[in-house]
């Protein structure tokens, strides 16, 4: 089964927790690297349970944090 979660859309930032099996990938990294941790850890899943990071595209608020995590 697929789940995904949004943790933040917009012009402030984009970033998604998906999740399959045993893989997590964060899609987009747009909120600052401290609003992601925070905001996993309100789903329960710590950020190094994170597999991956797929980014869309470089722009700011899709790939802020990516540096940072």
């Amino acid at each position: 089964m697929l789940r995904l979660t949004t943790l933040g859309s917009g012009s402030a930032g984009n970033s998604a927790l998906v999740e399959s099996g045993g893989t997590r990938l964060l899609l987009d990294a747009g909120l600052s690297a401290k609003q992601i941790r925070l905001r996993l850890e309100a789903l329960d899943v710590a950020l190094d349970s994170i597999s991956g990071v797929l980014i869309t595209h470089e722009h700011i608020d899709h790939a802020g944090a990516l540096a940072v995590l």
